[in-house]
C-alpha cells in the first residue's frame, strides 16, 4: 500500500513500520475472515510483536522491556532515562499509523466490507497500547478523526465498534485517555439532534457513564450552568376575536357575570400567553431570583395547575369509546385506532414542544404533555425549597462548599416557602391523576427526584471521593478467618444450651411424665425481664473471666439469651429495634417506657375478651386536621374499653417530643433513619417536610403477629397511600359533629374566621365524599357505640348489621371480610 512504499516523511523507520503494519493487517485478514466487528483481534493472534517491533525500530528489546515495566503515570528517575527514546518511538508509530489510517478511510467507504481493515487496525492499536508501545490515546484520536469524517449513519457504525470494545480499550491507562474520550463524545453530541436522534444521544451518554467512574468529576456541572440555548418560541400576540363589536353591546348583567367568572379557570386561549413563558423559568431557574419574574412565575404556574385540575381524565376515554362505536357502526377497521391507546400515549416521548396556538388546547388535554410540564414544575419546586431557611441551615455544616451552586445570596422567604410546599403537593396530586398507572409513574418520578438531591448535596460539598479504600491484607485475613469459623461444622451438644431436659421420660411412669410435660414452664413464653439478669451476669464474666473456658461459655450463653430475648421482644416491641446499634448491647428492649409499649399493648386478653370477626388492621379516619383531637380521644376510649384486644399503632415522627409528651406517644426518630425507612418501603403512609410523619408496616405486623388487632389514626391522604400499597386493612371514617357544634369547637380553639370557614368546608366535603364514594369500609357518627360496632361487627352485644345501618353506622359491605 502507499503508506508502506512511499516514504513521504524521508524517515526510514516510518516506512519500515508502515510495511510491518501492512503485514499485520494482512495476517489479521487470514485470522479474522469476516467483515463484521466480531470477533476482536487479540495478542495471541500474532507472533511476538514486541520483538519484531524492536528489530524494525532498531533498539534493544531489553530497553523495550524496561519501558514496559515503568508506569506511565509515575515520573520517577527510571522513566526520565528512557523518555527520549520512547517519545521518538511513539512519534514514529503514530506517523506510520496515521498514514495507513488516512489511506484506508480515503479509499474505503464505511459501508464496504473492506472497511473491516479499519476495525482491525484499531484492534492492533489496542494491543500496542496495552503493551505500552504507542501513545495510550492514539486509538481514540483516530476514532475522533473518523467520526468527524462520517455522516450520522456512519457515526452509528463507529460507535458500534466503541461499544463492543469498551471494556478492553478503557481498562488500562484510563487517565491518559479520559480527556480525549470526553472530547470525542461531546463533539459527537453537538452534532446530534436530541429531537431527531434521541436514541443515539442516549447511547453516547451511556457509553460515557460506563467508561468514567461514578465519582469522576470530568462531566460534573460544578458551576451550576444551565442550557440557556434551548429557547421555546411561541406566539406572544393576544388571541384574535371577532366579537369586538358585540362587546360594545353587552348589557350590565353579562358584564357582572363575567366579573364573577374572572377568577375561575382560564380558557386555553387566555392561558396560552401565560403558560409558555413558564419554560423560561424551567430552563433558567436562577431568573426566579428576580422578584418581578418570580411573581409572574407564581401566577402563571397557579393558572396552569387550575386548568390541569379542571381537565377530566376520563373525558378522552369517553370520546375514544364514542369514536370507536361510530367507526364500528360504519364498518371501518379499528386496527389503526387501537394502536393509539392512552397508556401508550402517556409513555410516549415528545422530543419538542409544538407551540402553535391552534394546537394548544389539544396539547393540554394530552396526559403525556401534562406530565412533562408537571415533572418540570416538581423539579423547580425542589430547587426553590433548596433555598428555604431550613435547607440553608442543613448546608451550614459544610466546611468548604461549592458556592457556585449554593446561591448563598438568595434565601426564600417563609411565605414563598409555604407557597412552594403547597404547590409541590398540588403538582404531586396532579401527577397521580389520570390512568391506572399514574401512581406508579409518580412513585418513579418521586424516587428519581429524591435521589437526585443526594447528588446535588455531593456537588455542593465539592464532590468528595466516593471510592472506598482498599481492604488491607490484615482485614482480609481476619474476615476470611471469621467466615471460616462461622461456616465450620460444630459438634451438636447432647443438651443444646437453653433447652429443657427430657430425662424424666426414662422413669417409666407415664402419668408422672405427662404431668411434667404439662408444666407451665415447658410451653409458656418466659418473661422478657427474666433474660436481663442472665445477660448482665454473662457480661460480667466476659469482662472479668475466671478462665478461658468460663469466658467462652459466657459468650455463648449471652448469645443464646440475647437471641431468645429479641425473639420475644419482636412480638410487641419491634419498634425499639431501630434503637439497637449492636448485637452486643440490646438494653433498649428492657426499657420500661419505650416506643410502641403501653399498658394496653402488653396486657393479655382476659377469658371473656371479645375479638372482632375481621382481625385485619383498622384505620380510623377523621374529617380534617381540626377534628383529629376528638377522633384521637374517641380512639383512646375504645382502646381503654378493650385492653388486650386492640392496640394502637404509634407513628414515627422526626420532631422532638413536646412538653408532657413521652416516648409512649410516638416513635421519635432521626430524619436520616426516617428517610431510610421511607426509601426502603417500610412506611405504609408518610408525609414530607420539616416534621415528617409515617406509619411503619413492621409495627402493624408485629401487633397482628401477637394476636391483637392494630388500630391506626390517619387522614384521607394517608389512607390513599395505604391503598396504593395494596395493604389489607379496614378503613372507618368518623363523621365530624354537626356544623354548629364543630363551629363552636373551632372558635373556642382560637382559629380565625377564615380558617374556621375553611375547616368547615373541608370537613363537609370529606364527609360527603365518604358517604357517597364507597372509599371506606364503614362510615360512623362521632359516637363510641357506633365506632365499637364498626370495629366488632355482629360479635358485640348481639347487634346486627341491619340494626346498625339504621342510624349511626353505614357499612359499605354487608358481610365482614375474612381476616
Amino acid at each position: 500500500m502507499p503508506s508502506a512504499t512511499d516514504n513521504r516523511h524521508d524517515i526510514d523507520a516510518v516506512a519500515a513500520f508502515g510495511s510491518f503494519l501492512d503485514d499485520l493487517l494482512s495476517r489479521a485478514e487470514s485470522v479474522k475472515q469476516t467483515a463484521s466487528l466480531e470477533p476482536p483481534l487479540d495478542k495471541s493472534d500474532f507472533e511476538d510483536i514486541r520483538a519484531q517491533l524492536s528489530q524494525i525500530l532498531g533498539h534493544d528489546d531489553s530497553l523495550a522491556d524496561e519501558t514496559v515495566d515503568v508506569k506511565m503515570d509515575n515520573a520517577d528517575t527510571k522513566q526520565e532515562a528512557v523518555d527520549p527514546k520512547r517519545t521518538q518511538r511513539f512519534a514514529i508509530l503514530e506517523t506510520a499509523v496515521r498514514d495507513t489510517f488516512s489511506n484506508l478511510i480515503a479509499t474505503t467507504p464505511i459501508d464496504s466490507p473492506a472497511f473491516v481493515k479499519v476495525w482491525n487496525l484499531f484492534d492492533i492499536l489496542a494491543i500496542f497500547s496495552d503493551a505500552e508501545q504507542c501513545e495510550p490515546g492514539l486509538l481514540f484520536w483516530l476514532v475522533e478523526e473518523l467520526l468527524d469524517s462520517q455522516t450520522i449513519a456512519g457515526c452509528r457504525k463507529v460507535f458500534d465498534y466503541l461499544e463492543s470494545r469498551r471494556e478492553r480499550i478503557t481498562t488500562k491507562h484510563f487517565k491518559a485517555k479520559k480527556l480525549v474520550i470526553l472530547r470525542t463524545c461531546n463533539d459527537l453530541l453537538r452534532r446530534l439532534s436530541r429531537t431527531l436522534d434521541p436514541a443515539f444521544c442516549g447511547r453516547v451518554f451511556i457509553f460515557m457513564f460506563q467508561c468514567f467512574p461514578l465519582g469522576d468529576k470530568s462531566s460534573v456541572n460544578l458551576r451550576g450552568e444551565y442550557h440557556v440555548e434551548n429557547v421555546t418560541t411561541f406566539d406572544a400576540r393576544p388571541a384574535n376575536t371577532d366579537a369586538g363589536a358585540d362587546k360594545m353591546d353587552v348589557d350590565a348583567d353579562e358584564k357582572g357575570k363575567k366579573q364573577q367568572e374572572k377568577d375561575k379557570t382560564l380558557d386555553p386561549d387566555d392561558l396560552y400567553p401565560i403558560f409558555w413563558p413558564l419554560q423560561e423559568s424551567f430552563n433558567q431557574p436562577k431568573k426566579l431570583f428576580d422578584p418581578s419574574h418570580f411573581a409572574a412565575f407564581k401566577a402563571g404556574l397557579e393558572s396552569t395547575l387550575e386548568v390541569f385540575k379542571a381537565i377530566d381524565p376520563e373525558q378522552r376515554s369517553r370520546s375514544r369509546e364514542k369514536s370507536d362505536r361510530h367507526i364500528e357502526e360504519n364498518g371501518e377497521s379499528l386496527k389503526r385506532k387501537r394502536s393509539y391507546e392512552d397508556d401508550e400515549l402517556a409513555g410516549a416521548f415528545n422530543p419538542k414542544y409544538l407551540t402553535s396556538r391552534d394546537l394548544f388546547k389539544l396539547e393540554i388535554s394530552d396526559v403525556a404533555f401534562r406530565r412533562n410540564i408537571l415533572v418540570q414544575a416538581l423539579i423547580v419546586m425542589d430547587f426553590l425549597l433548596g433555598l428555604s431557611p431550613a435547607a440553608k441551615e442543613k448546608l451550614s455544616s459544610i466546611l468548604i462548599p461549592n458556592k457556585s451552586v449554593m446561591y448563598s445570596d438568595h434565601k426564600l422567604s417563609d411565605e414563598d416557602t409555604e407557597w412552594a410546599m403547597k404547590t409541590k403537593q398540588e403538582v404531586e396530586t396532579q401527577l397521580k391523576k389520570g390512568s391506572l398507572e399514574a401512581n406508579y409513574f409518580h412513585r418513579v418520578v418521586d424516587t428519581v427526584v429524591r435521589r437526585d438531591k443526594n447528588w446535588v448535596r455531593w456537588k455542593i460539598e465539592n464532590c468528595p471521593s466516593i471510592e472506598r479504600p482498599a481492604v488491607t491484607a490484615e482485614d482480609f485475613v481476619e474476615a476470611r478467618r471469621t467466615a471460616g469459623k462461622l461456616a465450620a461444622t460444630k459438634r451438636v451438644r447432647a443438651t443444646p444450651m437453653g433447652s429443657l431436659p427430657l430425662d424424666f421420660l426414662d422413669d417409666g411412669n407415664e402419668a408422672v411424665a405427662m404431668e411434667q410435660f404439662k408444666a407451665t414452664d415447658r410451653y409458656a413464653l418466659p418473661e422478657l425481664t427474666s433474660f436481663k439478669r442472665g445477660i448482665a451476669d454473662d457480661d460480667f464474666e466476659i469482662e472479668m473471666p475466671t478462665n478461658n473456658e468460663t469466658k467462652a461459655a459466657a459468650i455463648e450463653g449471652k448469645a443464646s439469651k440475647s437471641w431468645r430475648a429479641l425473639r420475644i421482644a419482636s412480638k410487641y416491641k419491634l419498634a425499639v429495634f431501630d434503637g439497637i446499634e449492636s448485637d452486643e448491647k440490646i438494653d433498649a428492649i428492657f426499657e420500661e417506657n419505650v416506643a410502641q409499649e403501653s399498658d394496653d399493648a402488653t396486657e393479655q386478653p382476659g377469658d371473656d375478651a371479645v375479638f372482632p370477626q375481621d382481625r385485619r388492621p383498622i384505620i380510623i379516619v377523621d374529617a380534617s386536621d381540626h377534628t383529629g383531637r376528638h377522633v384521637s380521644q374517641l380512639t383512646s376510649e375504645l382502646l381503654t374499653k378493650h385492653p388486650g384486644v386492640l392496640t394502637k399503632v404509634l407513628p414515627h415522627v422526626t420532631r422532638k417530643p413536646e412538653e408532657g409528651e413521652s416516648r409512649g406517644d410516638s416513635n421519635f426518630v432521626e430524619t436520616q433513619a426516617f428517610n431510610m425507612m421511607r426509601d426502603g418501603d417500610q412506611l405504609l403512609a408518610f408525609t414530607e417536610g420539616d416534621n415528617c410523619w409515617g406509619v411503619s408496616r413492621r409495627a402493624i405486623e408485629s401487633i397482628t403477629d401477637s394476636g391483637k388487632v392494630a388500630i391506626a389514626v390517619m387522614d384521607r391522604d394517608a389512607v390513599q397511600q395505604v391503598k396504593d400499597f395494596e395493604f389489607s386493612a379496614r378503613c372507618i371514617f368518623i363523621q365530624p359533629p354537626a356544623s354548629e357544634i364543630l363551629k363552636s369547637q373551632l372558635e373556642e380553639s382560637g382559629l380565625g374566621d377564615e380558617k374556621t370557614k375553611e375547616a368547615l368546608k373541608v370537613a363537609s366535603e370529606l364527609s360527603e365524599y365518604a358517604a357517597t364514594s364507597g372509599f371506606y369500609d364503614a362510615v360512623v357518627s362521632s359516637d363510641l357505640k357506633a365506632l365499637e360496632f364498626a370495629v366488632f361487627g355482629t360479635s358485640l352485644n348481639g347487634t346486627t348489621t341491619t340494626e346498625a345501618a339504621t342510624g349511626d353506622v353505614t357499612m359499605q359491605d354487608a358481610e365482614p371480610k375474612a381476616a
